[in-house]
């Protein structure tokens, strides 16, 4: 996740932000100012080009959420799949001859086993153009600009790459297509909207995909030819489910708890990285379902390349909100953590905590996710705090109250064992958040946070929390001077009549990684562990 920092479509490394510990180190801060100008700048390689016809890639914004894209669309209109796949085909052969001419050119300027480095072939090309006065030749442009042969196509020009594409589309749109028909269409949309879920039911989903397969207007493309137009790369790791998922649906009564997955359903975490970053190695780990990820099913077979086209396991596309899922915390911060601690660690191991954010912190609600960065618990100190904690055989495990704030009900119970994912270890875990749920209903929500030790301990923190609104108020009484703020409804009290940089205990927050918006802030984080009291006192 850390690599994938430098895909080129990440708008900043986190390294780059400035951050800084409170004395205590409890608090650790970060320039939220400085972030959100990171993070609305142009990103590293992307296009400037204005041209809205998509030649040689895809949309990636697809999906029933911002994150819902790991699988894009692989059925398509016949125009758009020729656009697709015709297209990067010419533009590889644009690449291929600016490289055959580059050669070409180097081959007259250098015998065949000389060593040139970079520099020496620049200012040997351009003492040529400006001697022959050579103008318009791309591929003299390219090797005064990086020295060597083109490596790919995005080191085109932006300019020379518009043009180009603007050819491409205007050649392949002189034949004539014929247009998928109103309902085939709803099912193209559907499939893009929807990934994984099927079109108003399972065997009407089969029949429209078998008239798309049919239809001269469609293309069904295979899933792994896809995959290289996708910018949002992922590893998938299975497990599977010991404990029931459950949760509470709007309007209900407080004891109609739904099961979302039961017990023994087979489950897989999809790890990308956080494009807006606020930890080292920073990843979400999506829930699985929609298409096959099973090793029974390789690339090459129908169900893997039909993809998400099969609608396998819908069931599995959890939302966010509202579904606070224990299990999954603790298994993904597992997976990503060496066996045993650091002490047995193979090189390059390192340690990562996960946690779900409650619903006001979360901003994308339908997908389910955990955060995960690479951290300890000696990172954040108040998740490693202890008070009075007591050993129980029944969870092979600690449990301990840990008083956070000055009022009683601002405290998170600590669960910490070296078997976090046994069963009654976990069945204790769910069992209390839903005893939570049977006396509060959608009053009460939770920050859950699996952290790992150096020496092999997972320390669950478990939070119960206010559920926290974001309201609107006269300009210049909100958070910052602006028209908004956040509420307590339980305390009937606003975050700005609190010393708070912050409004909600959150599995960033709540442990101590701060994002500071702006220099009042920025002071009001560095006060540390007091800080935090406060915060866990606001959000009781």
């Amino acid at each position: 996740m850390e690599m994938a920092e430098l895909d080129g479509h990440s708008p900043y490394f986190f390294r780059d932000i400035p951050q800084k510990r409170s004395p205590d180190g409890y608090t650790r801060v970060l320039d939220g100012q400085a972030r959100r100008r990171l993070y609305s700048a142009k990103p590293a390689g992307a296009s400037g080009a204005k041209n809205s016809t998509l030649v040689g890639k895809m949309r990636q914004n697809t999906g029933e959420s911002p994150i819902d894209n790991l699988h894009l669309p692989n059925i398509l209109p016949r125009h758009d799949a020729l656009l697709l796949t015709a297209g990067h085909r010419i533009q590889q052969f644009l690449l291929q001859s600016v490289r055959w001419k580059q050669r070409r050119i180097l081959a007259k300027l250098f015998s065949s086993d000389a060593q040139v480095d970079e520099s020496a072939v620049k200012q040997k090309v351009q003492e040529i153009m400006d001697s022959e006065r050579v103008q318009g030749s791309l591929a003299h442009d390219l090797l005064v600009a990086h020295g060597c042969l083109l490596r790919s196509y995005g080191q085109i020009p932006d300019d020379s790459r518009q043009r180009a594409e603007e050819f491409i589309a205007e050649e392949l749109g002189k034949s004539s297509f014929l247009e998928p028909e109103e309902d085939l269409q709803a099912f193209l949309k559907h499939c893009s909207d929807h990934p994984g879920r099927a079109f108003r039911n399972p065997v009407e989903h089969k029949l429209k995909l078998l008239e798309a397969i049919k239809s001269p207007a469609v293309r069904v493309l295979w899933r792994s030819d896809v995959e290289r137009f996708s910018q949002h790369k992922y590893f998938s790791i299975p497990w599977t489910r010991s404990v029931p998922l459950v949760f509470l649906p709007a309007g209900t009564m407080d004891i109609d708890l739904a099961v979302a997955r039961p017990a023994g359903a087979k489950e897989c975490t999809r790890f990308r990285k956080n494009v807006f970053a606020y930890g080292e190695s920073h990843g979400l780990g999506q829930s699985g379902g929609g298409w096959a990820e099973s090793r029974d099913w390789p690339v090459g077979t129908l169900m893997y390349e039909l993809g998400a086209l099969l609608c396998e396991d819908e069931a599995a596309k959890v939302a966010n909100h509202w579904v606070t899922d224990i299990e999954k915390i603790i298994r993904d911060c597992l997976i990503l953590c060496p066996e045993g601690g650091m002490a047995s660690a193979l090189p390059g191991e390192v340690l990562h905590d996960a946690g779900q954010n409650p619903v006001i912190a979360s901003s994308i609600g339908a997908t389910q996710h955990t955060q995960a960065t690479r951290a300890s618990a000696s990172d954040f100190p108040l998740m490693a705090e202890q008070c009075d904690p007591k050993w129980f055989d029944s969870i092979r495990g600690w449990l301990d109250i840990v008083q956070v704030g000055q009022e009683e009900d601002a405290f998170f119970i600590s669960a910490r064992s070296r078997t976090p994912d046994a069963p009654s270890f976990l069945q204790f875990l769910v069992d209390l958040r839903i005893r939570y749920l049977r006396s509060f209903g959608r009053a009460v929500d939770f920050n859950v946070t699996c952290h790992p030790t150096v020496e092999g301990e997972f320390i669950v923190n478990f939070a119960p929390v206010a559920c926290m609104q974001k309201i609107s108020v006269p300009k210049g009484e909100g958070c910052m001077g602006l028209d908004f703020d956040f509420q307590n409804p339980e305390l009937g009290e606003r975050v700005t009549q609190h010393r708070l940089p912050v409004a909600s205990v959150d599995c960033s927050h709540g442990k101590g990684n701060i994002l500071a918006a702006s220099d009042e802030y920025w002071n009001m984080a560095l006060d540390g562990r007091p800080m935090l009291a406060r915060l866990y006192d606001f959000n009781r």
